[in-house]
């Protein structure tokens, strides 16, 4: 039988389009996509889960007030950098235990939320907030920008924000199905109710996981407990300070100084330049005193002398300078050197005093 009718043929190469059909729903993610961003997820997931069950379980001294690597002590350098400065001082400072915990919390349940595969756009979206306000505060003052660590944290959780997990290598099929086998769950159960479901057992598991290392960890405990007992605690001292006898209005006496070597002091408010910085007084081998700015130029914490080195060095991030190359960077996340503070010394007195 001679057909009269002839189809068209298709051209060599072309692909036709995938039919859809009423109801069909969106198409199913891609698994590429999703194999794509799995080493990231796993990278930020572990990264910021540490952070949080370092913050409970090993960081002694996170949340005690009087360590100079304290929260507190970071929150007060980072106020002389910060635009965010009024928010540190009004709220950040007063509430810091309670702050501390909160953001231990926050870190472990986005590090969950990568890694499992939980609510992975609030997860993602969590983490990004994170990470731009520890840009805001943290490393904000760092110079270039690209040496800062906050803003790549950023950039990579926007990325699983707007793209997702592709649906690949996590817990929410296993989990669809355990509720399902429960009678807890409809086969075509809401898809806000599911998200729901699985945003309220990330929170459950990051407060299980956060409070069993608060458990097992010392850190900060019984500081914590004092501090929401006794309110806003007093501003701690920086490595190599002490108690030094000194006139009124003065930072200190050479006497003082060849005892300790160094003598950490609070430029007063009505100093211009350096107005309300810490800053530390140093006895150089010449026997001649120099000051500087205590505010590191890495991320705002307040750095120390230490008497071993006859340096001074910054117990957040490692960054060491020179007091006797005019405050050169040494070693560290940083090449900014710390500025000079002008100071006197008085000849008959040994009476050390701001300049100017």
């Amino acid at each position: 039988m001679r057909h009269d009718v002839h189809m068209p043929k298709r051209r060599r190469g072309t692909v036709r389009p995938a039919r859809t059909y009423p109801g069909a729903g969106p198409p199913a993610p891609s698994r590429r996509i999703g194999l794509a961003m799995f080493p990231l997820r796993v990278f930020l997931g572990l990264t910021f889960l540490y952070a949080g069950l370092d913050k409970v379980l090993f960081d002694s001294t996170f949340l005690d007030s009087a360590a100079p690597t304290s929260l507190l002590s970071q929150l007060q350098g980072f106020a002389h950098t910060s635009p965010l400065a009024p928010l540190i001082t009004l709220i950040a400072e007063p509430l810091v235990g309670p702050i501390g915990l909160a953001m231990a919390m926050a870190e472990i349940a986005v590090g969950l939320g990568a890694l499992t595969g939980l609510a992975p756009r609030a997860s993602a979206w969590g983490g990004f907030a994170i990470s731009v306000l520890l840009w805001l505060t943290a490393s904000f003052a760092i110079h270039p920008y690209y040496l800062g660590p906050d803003l790549p944290y950023a950039a990579g959780w926007l990325t699983l924000g707007l793209v997702g997990d592709g649906d690949v290598y996590n817990v929410r099929a296993s989990l669809r199905r355990w509720l399902v086998g429960l009678g807890m769950e409809e086969p075509d159960a809401d898809p806000e109710r599911r998200r729901f479901i699985q945003g309220a057992l990330l929170g459950g598991v990051a407060l299980l996981t956060g409070g069993f290392g608060w458990l097992l960890g010392e850190p900060g405990r019984a500081s914590l407990t004092a501090e929401l007992q006794a309110g806003p605690t007093p501003t701690p001292t920086p490595l190599g300070s002490g108690p030094a006898a000194t006139p009124k209005g003065a930072i200190g006496t050479l006497a003082t100084l060849r005892q300790q070597g160094a003598i950490a002091f609070q430029v007063p408010s009505q100093a211009s330049k350096f107005a309300g910085d810490p800053a530390v007084v140093v006895l150089l081998s010449d026997g001649t005193a120099v000051a500087y700015d205590a505010v590191c130029t890495h991320a705002g914490c307040t750095v120390g002398f230490d008497p071993s080195s006859s340096d001074l060095f910054c117990p957040c991030h490692g960054a060491t300078f020179d007091p006797r190359n005019h405050g050169a960077v040494l070693s560290g996340p940083t090449n900014i050197p710390l500025p000079e503070v002008p100071i006197h010394v008085d000849a008959q007195t040994g009476v050390i005093t701001l300049a100017g």
